[in-house]
């Protein structure tokens, strides 16, 4: 007989809130149950379980030569949403990676456009990445002498 869906879904969002609390410190968790539904609670708002499972290890990594007085343990970090800070830290990371990911290929695609000797130094995934974010033409890739 098989399982309803909804009992599946809860069965794999309960799996996902385990593994989160599960990358936290062993000898630090405290009120599984409380820290589950606060975990559950921060998905419901729209943070991703990936987040969240990176602000843990962040937060495991930082404190890992703490002293059992200096810790949070997982039952106050999730209650007090300690974990924000590290989300939150985590976007502006990607943002900043975003923005100088596009500032390069504006550089790439300025090489291209004026034919510059330092397009040999530019590589195949980097001249499809130009293509698709449509910096360049297929006819200037092929006029700096380059191949996609």
């Amino acid at each position: 007989m098989k399982e309803p869906p909804t009992r599946r879904r809860e069965a794999a969002v309960d799996d996902e809130a385990e593994k989160i609390l599960a990358a936290y410190p062993p000898d630090r968790v405290r009120g599984k149950a409380a820290c589950l539904a606060q975990i559950e609670e921060a998905k419901k708002e729209g943070i991703r379980q990936e987040d969240l499972l990176q602000a843990v290890q962040a937060y495991a990594t930082d404190s890992a030569g703490f002293t059992r007085s200096k810790v949070c343990f997982s039952d106050n970090w999730f209650q007090s949403r300690r974990w924000q800070a590290y989300v939150e830290k985590q976007a502006a990371d990607r943002e900043k990676t975003a923005t100088l990911q596009a500032d390069h290929h504006e550089r790439l695609a300025f090489w291209i456009s004026d034919r510059s000797p330092m397009c040999k130094h530019i590589t195949v995934p980097q001249i499809t990445a130009l293509l698709a974010s449509k910096l360049v033409t297929q006819a200037q890739i092929q006029a700096a002498g380059l191949r996609s």
